[in-house]
């Protein structure tokens, strides 16, 4: 049975560990995405892929691969993935009850093994419980638990700190810019990052959190258009000859032909003349 190469990028303090390979829901989207999880240091590392299939091949010592898509490995917090389960194991009408912690996560549509790994590592699951939730022992062998609106909420507001936010992404960097309006469109990019990982219901109850966000419209146009200028947008089109859409057909620009001095003639002595009605009087 052959098995198709992937080239994967890793962060290198995982480079010789022995990853395990799991299916699990996406917190947003709830499709089934691939992670990876580090069992010994509790860690989850989601897969990011950029495809380039058809447009880039790999080649390496002594085999070549014709799909040049890169995969790289970048860490999530499991926190996300647990809020995401309990959400949906235990919410109904927008109010949530008990359940028992171990059966979270098995619908039909799970994966089931995938899960039972996730919610082994022990580390994430008691942070998850008592970041996330209001628990209960029933007994040494059963724990039930029921998310807790606003212990979620003290969690992802911490995440949507200014601070958190990549300078990267920072389109404030403005010594004249107000202050006040900075810190919230800081905040508001944090939770725009943060909703990528969060159900409708909990990317709603963020925002009402946060006021003030519509006060940066105006003054955000400016930041945009500048910061739009200063982008320079980088495609395989723009450093790569042949890799362009065929039907793509580059129109060359209409050369001006040169006036003759008899043209310039007629234009200077148009610009010079009066129009027919001048003639005539305005009558009072």
């Amino acid at each position: 049975m052959s098995t198709e190469r992937t080239v994967l990028i890793a962060p290198t303090q995982y480079s010789g560990s022995t990853l395990k390979h799991l299916q699990l829901p996406h917190p947003r989207t709830n499709t089934l995405c691939s992670y990876y999880a580090d069992t010994p240091s509790n860690t989850l590392l989601e897969v990011v892929q950029i495809d380039m299939a058809g447009r880039r091949s790999w080649a390496g010592n002594g085999w070549v691969h014709s799909n040049g898509s890169l995969s790289m490995l970048t860490p999530i917090d499991p926190l996300f993935i647990f809020l995401s389960l309990l959400t949906q194991a235990s919410q109904t009408d927008n109010e949530f009850k008990f359940i028992d912690v171990n059966s979270i996560g098995f619908e039909s549509h799970v994966d089931t093994a995938s899960v039972s790994a996730f919610l082994a590592m022990d580390a994430v699951q008691k942070k998850a419980l008592a970041t996330l939730c209001e628990t209960r022992q029933i007994s040494e062998s059963v724990c039930v638990a029921k998310v807790d609106p606003d212990q979620v909420l003290t969690w992802l507001k911490h995440k949507c700190s200014s601070s958190r936010l990549p300078q990267e992404l920072d389109v404030w960097q403005m010594e004249t810019a107000d202050e006040t309006l900075k810190e919230q469109a800081l905040v508001r990019e944090m939770v725009l990052l943060v909703s990528e990982y969060l159900q409708p219901y909990w990317t709603e109850r963020l925002l009402c959190e946060f006021d003030g966000f519509a006060q940066l419209c105006e003054s955000e146009k400016k930041a945009a258009a500048t910061h739009t200028a200063a982008v320079v947008f980088d495609s395989p089109d723009s450093y790569t000859p042949g890799v362009a859409d065929p039907s793509t057909k580059l129109v060359p620009a209409k050369q001006v032909k040169p006036k003759t001095a008899k043209e310039r003639q007629l234009e200077r002595a148009a610009a010079k003349s009066k129009p027919i009605m001048s003639f005539f009087q305005k009558k009072k």
